[in-house]
């Protein structure tokens, strides 16, 4: 006989070392320190791990995607890393293609995406074997660059710069057209208007900045206090017309799709000769790396066995609790049901700490009373918070869940759940960076995983990996993991 049971995912929640910036460990938190002095197991959750190469930081994609496979799944980002190191990518077919229609129009590449070598939606290193085989081969190329601030840090954006211009120096007519924080070209909370002006400052504005000033430009926002995820959009003047065209190729190099969606759908209303490294959503794009679903992901599994499920998530975290978790897959299963809480709308997340907790919780103690088998849920804050830098509304944002967490366990325990309490990747626990910067980032200390059980005193091993969360839920709710999994149950 089967348990229902409860997945938590406190999304950038992570265990470091103690000191004065760490916001997990400074929380006043009695509900997840109880929780998890009673039973911890240590997760790792970067490199290998989560199908990256080994010290890659974690993130919420690969994070989830492994959760839900219950094993280990080669990233995009790995495969392509691979097969620029081969020459595959060079020789890929449908790119060859692309290249000899634009070599043909006499048109130009539009080369779009997040400048970072932090590998969670992007690498810069892709973009400079991108330029390398465009070389020559496109009438212009035009770099529209984004900026980073969360992923690294909230100034990398010069030495980004100067790399740049470095392997700019080999390329015949390459040019920077744009320069924007990755807040509005990689908006995913449905703020069109952000998205509308990332594009219209790309393709379409005339006016703009001299590309010679284009350092003293970043330097000039970094000196009124605003870090690179949030630069203006701003128009760089460039020798040749860089407004798109109708034979001009935009090839959009992030690998990861959730924050491409709004930009490649509204991209493919004005020009649909488009490249991406991955499919994003429902946009007709060239796909050099198709998406493979994983079979057999914790979803279906629950789902061909018969049993209810309901994933809960605000708008932030929304993709990864249902497409990543589900293994690519955008449709429920059958008897899976969503609930999606939009985000507050704001430009700075360190000042609404609380999201929408409060509702995810309501939500997910309606799905107790309404007997789900299984319930799946997402708290965003210790993530988004903790990208913003902001220490104090951390340590807020954590004491308000605690709160929640403990609404959640009086509830489970009068509706005979078990509950189980993880994360996808660190961040929250490490505020501050060594020189005294804020620290924006995601990190690659290891996530607990913990369990609530009314009936049972659980025991866990005291280390696992994201492939042996799936695994362990189930044998939490007394089910039998399928032959997909490879991953194991932590629990003794």
């Amino acid at each position: 006989m089967h348990k229902r049971g409860i997945l938590v995912i406190l999304d950038g929640y992570g265990e470091g070392p103690a000191g004065p910036y760490n916001a997990v460990k400074n929380a006043n938190t009695p509900m997840l320190d109880s929780i998890k002095k009673n039973n911890l197991s240590l997760i790792k959750t970067d490199g290998e791990a989560v199908g990256l190469f080994e010290g890659e930081l974690g993130g919420s994609e690969v994070g989830h995607t492994t959760i839900g496979a219950g094993r280990i799944v080669l990233s995009t980002a790995k495969k392509i890393a691979e097969d620029i190191a081969s020459g595959e990518f060079a020789q890929n077919k449908k790119l060859l293609k692309k290249i000899e229609t634009l070599e043909k129009n006499a048109g130009n590449l539009h080369l779009v995406g997040l400048m970072s070598d932090k590998n969670i939606h992007s690498d810069i290193n892709h973009a400079y074997e991108i330029m390398r085989i465009f070389n020559k081969r496109a009438q212009n190329i035009f770099i529209h660059f984004i900026t980073d601030g969360r992923d690294s840090g909230t100034h990398d954006s010069i030495k980004y710069l100067k790399e740049m211009k470095s392997h700019m120096k080999d390329i015949q007519n390459c040019e920077i057209a744009s320069v924007m924080g990755r807040f509005y070209a990689m908006d995913r909370e449905k703020n069109y208007d952000r998205t509308d002006l990332a594009l219209k400052t790309m393709f379409n504005t005339k006016d703009g900045i001299g590309s010679k000033n284009l350092k003293s430009y970043i330097e000039s926002e970094h000196g009124k206090g605003i870090t690179d995820e949030y630069i203006h959009p701003v128009h760089v003047m460039t020798k040749s017309d860089s407004t798109l065209k109708k034979n001009d190729l935009v090839f959009f190099f992030n690998f990861r799709e959730d924050r491409l969606r709004q930009i490649v759908e509204r991209t493919a209303s004005i020009n649909k000769n488009i490249i991406t490294m991955s499919r994003v959503s429902s946009a007709k794009t060239t796909v050099l790396y198709p998406t493979s679903i994983v079979k057999g992901a914790l979803s279906e599994h629950l789902s061909k066995l018969g049993l209810r499920q309901i994933k809960i998530s605000e708008t932030t975290k929304y993709a990864h609790v249902t497409y990543y978790l589900n293994g690519g897959r955008e449709a429920p299963f059958e008897n899976e049901d969503r609930i999606h809480i939009p985000t507050i709308k704001t430009t700075d997340f360190s000042r609404t700490p609380k999201m929408r907790a409060k509702e995810i919780t309501d939500e997910a103690i309606k799905a107790m009373m309404e007997k789900y088998d299984a319930i799946i849920v997402n708290y965003s804050n210790p993530d988004m918070i903790g990208h913003t830098g902001n220490y104090d509304a951390v340590v807020k944002a954590l004491e308000f869940i605690d709160k929640c967490i403990s609404k959640l366990i009086k509830s489970a325990k009068e509706n005979d759940y078990s509950i189980l309490f993880t994360a996808d990747h660190g961040n929250s626990e490490q505020m501050m960076r060594a020189d005294g910067t804020p620290h924006t980032a995601h990190t690659l200390n290891k996530v607990f995983m913990s369990i609530y059980d009314p009936d049972a005193e659980i025991k866990l091993k005291p280390r696992g990996e994201l492939k042996d969360i799936a695994p362990t839920f189930l044998n939490l709710m007394n089910v039998k993991p399928n032959k997909y999994f490879t991953g194991e149950s932590l629990i003794k």
